[in-house]
């Protein structure tokens, strides 16, 4: 009798601690499973929910259909993520290797059927006005990556907050265009967006509150975020934006225009023979070919977002302008917003910098002339014989601005120089620049970050003078140091990663990284007359004219662009609209062309 009663008591318990399936309109009822950590950390995950049909044959290369979305009869329960979108698998950069060595799970499945997203839950009852919820955009430069790669559990069992990891589509599936409206491109664009609208419809459901939904991105997951702060299909879809080391946001290099494509288009129809005219016959051919192949022969292409308004069929465009447009004129979703980057975002990828041959100021001049190098715009389509760079003219400028005052004596002080030259331009300056814009109308939060773990097996791979590079704060936002990867992390690790989660989940969950924290930081809001960006290292303070050079916000944001126009001015494109050009411009271009015929 008293085992019976023990029984019908843990028969009790474990009935009120189950969740009962979940009934999504129009689909039908699904099913979470318990997920646990050391047996008693345990969340709820319901994987694999369709949120558009499934993106083949002529729903390839075409906007997301969410009107009539996938349903099932019985109740459904998957077990596992479900494949992702079709790359090739682990076809990453040797310089974001040293991070990726620290997730165990980077081998996943890969299907063209991949419009699927994931949602983690605590367990246990929800706060009366629900959970916060965060929709997570994976970073891998728009070519590859993976929901399934980032464990969730820490995050949404020690921070209680859910989380939505969404699979969209990636390289060719997802941003190839015919430079008309037969296929529009932004596809994997359009597929977030999709996956914000189902969340905004469902997630209370769940538990979660419909009206507090941030969205969270790293690299082009944080590009992503930008965008759908100006399109207009996303607009009313989340309350809060977390963008984290998205690089420059507002040059016209970080999207393409239609035309940009017209040599990979060409190229594509040559490899899978199909008819290069009328583009409907090469869409409809291409619709047949072999998808797996068709990512792989086009591996070596610079996928990105496309400024699709000549081009959609659509009245609402994705993108119509560049973004810089829309946030110069207002016209953006004004939300809270956490930004920020590392302290050598892209040191990884410097060689130049692993076996310095000198440390001479020439030498640093060659070097930092070679990166300023890709600003230049291609001269293709213009006649070079009387196009003239004033190349020296850009060169001065940087090494005016970054050139030590006196002669470079050691390779650190080198090292220093290069990496903060590619992090201010690259990042810093244009995070800068977008927290001005959101500051203006709402709480925004920036950060540089400057802490190198702890653990010795977490910098194996790194150099010993490398700090932060790309990815590698991702380790504390996403609570790595206690996932189970048979990684034995070093308890300084924890303690910081318990710290940076607080700061990011009380965000999503009060606009305030800081509020209610039991960690005694002073987070400033950014603000146009303060913009204090918070340091985080050992000491967690805020910047000042000794941690941080605020002239190289300055430089890049304001000064180098019109050096720039002036040293290119000969061979760019005259916009129309912009009415005269400046004499002085003239007679510089002209002064060039004739001292190059004279000499």
């Amino acid at each position: 009798m008293r085992a019976l009663c023990l029984l019908s008591i843990a028969f009790c318990c474990a009935a009120r601690g189950a969740r009962k399936p979940i009934s999504l309109p129009g689909q039908g009822d699904i099913q979470g499973v318990e997920v646990s950590q050391l047996r008693v950390q345990k969340i709820v995950a319901y994987y694999g929910i369709p949120y558009a049909q499934p993106p083949l044959e002529n729903l390839r290369f075409a906007p997301p259909v969410t009107d009539d979305l996938p349903s099932w009869n019985d109740v459904k329960q998957e077990k596992d993520y479900p494949p992702s979108c079709l790359q090739i698998v682990n076809d990453y950069k040797e310089t974001e290797k040293p991070f990726l060595q620290l997730i165990s799970k980077l081998n996943f499945t890969i299907a063209e059927d991949c419009l699927y997203l994931n949602i983690f839950v605590p367990n246990g009852d929800e706060p009366k006005q629900g959970y916060a919820t965060i929709i997570w955009f994976h970073p891998g430069s728009f070519v590859i990556g993976s929901p399934s790669m980032w464990n969730p559990h820490t995050l949404v069992y020690r921070q209680r907050v859910i989380i939505v990891s969404v699979a969209y589509r990636l390289n060719i599936m997802g941003f190839f265009t015919t430079m008309d409206g037969e296929a529009s491109g932004n596809y994997g664009l359009m597929d977030q967006q999709a996956a914000m609208q189902w969340v905004k419809r469902n997630i209370k459901l769940f538990g979660g509150n419909p009206d507090n939904i941030c969205i969270m991105g790293y690299g082009s997951g944080a590009m992503s975020v930008q965008l759908h702060m100006i399109s207009p299909g996303s607009r009313g879809l989340f309350n809060k934006a977390i963008a984290m080391s998205g690089g420059d946001y507002f040059t016209p290099s970080a999207v393409k225009k239609p035309k940009d494509d017209k040599e990979t288009l060409d190229r594509v129809a040559n490899i899978f023979a199909c008819n290069r005219k009328p583009t409907s016959k090469l869409i409809a051919c291409l619709r047949h070919a072999e998808a797996e192949s068709l990512v792989q022969e086009t591996s070596d292409i610079d996928w990105k977002p496309i400024l699709d308004a000549a081009i959609t069929n659509s009245s609402t465009p994705f993108l119509s302008e560049l973004s810089i447009n829309f946030f110069e004129n207002g016209d953006f979703e004004k939300v809270p917003l956490l930004t920020g980057y590392t302290h050598m975002e892209q040191v990884l990828e410097l060689d130049s910098l692993k076996n310095l041959t000198s440390t001479s100021n020439e030498y640093l001049q060659m070097l930092l002339s070679d990166l300023v190098s890709s600003d230049i715009p291609n001269v293709n389509n213009t006649d070079s014989s009387s196009c003239v760079y004033n190349y020296q003219h850009i060169n001065d400028a940087v090494m005016f601005f970054y050139g030590p005052p006196q002669p470079i004596k050691d390779v650190d002080s080198l090292r220093d120089i290069v990496t903060d030259f590619m992090t201010d331009r690259n990042f810093a300056a244009a995070t800068f620049l977008l927290a001005s814009f959101l500051s203006k109308e709402q709480p925004t939060y920036v950060y540089r970050f400057d802490i190198k773990p702890s653990t010795a097996a977490a910098t194996s791979h790194l150099p010993e003078w490398v700090s932060v590079p790309h990815l590698f704060d991702l380790i504390y936002v996403w609570g790595v140091p206690y996932w189970s990867t048979g990684q034995e992390w070093d308890i300084r690790d924890k303690r910081i990663s318990d710290t940076i989660m607080s700061f990011w989940t009380n965000f999503a969950k009060t606009s305030n990284p800081t509020e209610n924290s039991i960690y005694p930081v002073t987070w400033e809001r950014f603000s146009r007359d303060s913009p204090g960006i918070l340091i985080i290292d050992g000491t967690f303070n805020m910047s000042n004219s000794r941690n941080l050079n605020y002239k190289a916000f300055e430089f890049w944001n304001d000064y180098y662009p019109k050096v720039r126009a002036v040293a290119t001015q000969c061979c760019e494109p005259i916009d129309s609209s912009s009415g005269m050009i400046l004499h002085s411009f003239l007679l510089t271009c002209l002064f060039q062309i004739v001292l190059r015929n004279i000499f």
